[in-house]
């Protein structure tokens, strides 16, 4: 039997992890934009056709790249003669607000000085959408990340007189956004509080529970749809619960409605949920849906997968639950390097929780920072598996340090990290930078 498809439905995906000034990369926007771009195209899921879906991360999310990908979903729109289109824009990354007209900005990865120059205006955004006046329109944006990571060092923006912040729906610039009607904007946190990552490292706190809304976690037994309104009263509760339960913090999703209540997607691929049917887990492995899985970063064929050439160690691997399901075929050591790679990052996950110095924020902080180097090790091919494993069996030395405050174990363990992580630096650059912050929050949790 053929399965239906959300076939008006569009959406660009824009996850700004990486910049041209390094002080700026968020190594784990990657990571939620994909699981986002995964799901909304598999037919299982939300059902989107894979070309009317457009995922922008590392170079091409640059200032250019994202006007192009903007001038695509316009085309797309522009030929869709249903007058039923849906389009989802979607952004991770930095948002900054100008002090002086309290105008929005979102941050590429080409973004330079003098700054303003470099960036985009929401309100253009919006200008550019708008000129094909999509019936239907969910704008998503979490653009105020936890402060490990966030910027780190000197930050230039200070003397631009430009202010980190988050994307509050009731901001001026952005409101642009809500024109017409059928239009629906929802932010990751208010504009006081910080996005975080969940303590595990796999995704964050809002885009786990955005999956799992957009996968039948919001609705009653007998939809076949999400609602745009399903998602955001979903969002908006379990977030700041979750913030909660694992740091003690707080995070409140932020979102503006007008017009009709509409469609983001396809539930379960239409099939919708059945009595005592189990709900999608958003860490669990997609199933496979037909002989080819695009997902973004190497295929799924037949169920399993093929390592040659490269192959991310990352979701699909560090997790377990692929491991477990065995579908990756694999050779030599390589498989026992993932397993080790996958428990040092559990044990590290283990000491930052039960660390006895620092508060839960600083907690946060360095599972954020630690969340960024996974996400640098995800993008390494096997040929480096020995060497990520060494990386972090030296993260897990240094972290075991907090326990008992021992500032000499993290002076040695930090040293360790350093040279391990300088060995890859020629494959992923930041990954360097990164052991030395973590190696920095190490020590201000042990209060040197």
């Amino acid at each position: 039997m053929p399965q239906a498809s959300f076939t008006n439905g569009y959406a660009l995906l824009i996850g700004v992890n990486d910049n041209l000034i390094p002080n700026y990369a968020l190594p784990t926007v990657a990571k939620d934009a994909a699981a986002l771009h995964k799901v909304l195209i598999h037919p299982e899921r939300c059902a989107y056709p894979a070309d009317n879906v457009r995922l922008l991360t590392g170079p091409d999310a640059s200032r250019e790249g994202i006007y192009a990908g903007l001038s695509w979903l316009k085309e797309r729109l522009a030929a869709d003669r249903s007058d039923n289109a849906t389009a989802v824009l979607f952004y991770s990354g930095h948002g900054v607000v100008n002090e002086d007209d309290n105008s929005y900005y979102f941050l590429p990865y080409d973004m330079r000085l003098p700054m303003l120059d470099s960036l985009l205006r929401a309100d253009e955004v919006a200008a550019e959408i708008e000129m094909v006046r999509p019936r239907r329109m969910l704008v998503i944006l979490d653009c105020c990340h936890a402060g490990g990571m966030g910027i780190k060092g000197d930050d230039p923006l200070v003397s631009e007189g430009i202010s980190k912040a988050a994307a509050p729906a009731e901001a001026r610039s952005v409101v642009a956004l809500m024109q017409g009607q059928g239009r629906a904007v929802l932010s990751s946190s208010t504009a006081a509080e910080s996005s975080y990552v969940r303590s595990d490292r796999k995704m964050s706190i809002f885009t786990y529970h955005l999956v799992e809304a957009l996968t039948g976690h919001a609705q009653p037994e007998g939809a076949t749809d999400v609602l745009v309104s399903d998602v955001m009263g979903y969002v908006s509760r379990a977030v700041p619960r979750s913030a909660r339960d694992e740091y003690d913090v707080s995070q409140t999703p932020v979102y503006e409605m007008s017009g009709e209540n509409f469609p983001v997607a396809l539930l379960l691929g239409g099939q919708g949920i059945s009595k005592g049917r189990p709900l999608p887990d958003p860490l669990k492995p997609l199933p496979a849906a037909g002989p080819v899985i695009n997902t973004g970063g190497g295929g799924y064929v037949g169920g399993s997968v093929t390592a040659g050439g490269d192959v991310n160690l990352g979701a699909k691997t560090i997790g377990g639950d692929a491991i477990r399901g065995s579908k990756y075929v694999m050779s030599g050591d390589f498989r026992g390097a993932v397993l080790n790679i996958e428990s040092h990052l559990s044990n590290v996950t283990q000491a930052i929780m039960a660390a006895p110095g620092g508060d839960a924020a600083a907690r946060a902080d360095l599972n954020s920072l630690v969340a960024g180097l996974q996400a640098e090790i995800e993008q390494l091919s096997g040929d480096h598996a020995a060497a990520a494993e060494a990386l972090t069996a030296r993260l897990e030395r240094v972290t075991n340090a907090l326990a008992d405050s021992d500032a000499e174990l993290a002076d040695i363990g930090g040293a360790a990290l350093e040279r391990a992580a300088d060995a890859l630096g020629d494959a992923r650059p930041g990954i360097p930078a990164i052991a030395r912050q973590i190696t920095a929050a190490v020590r201000g949790l042990m209060g040197r």
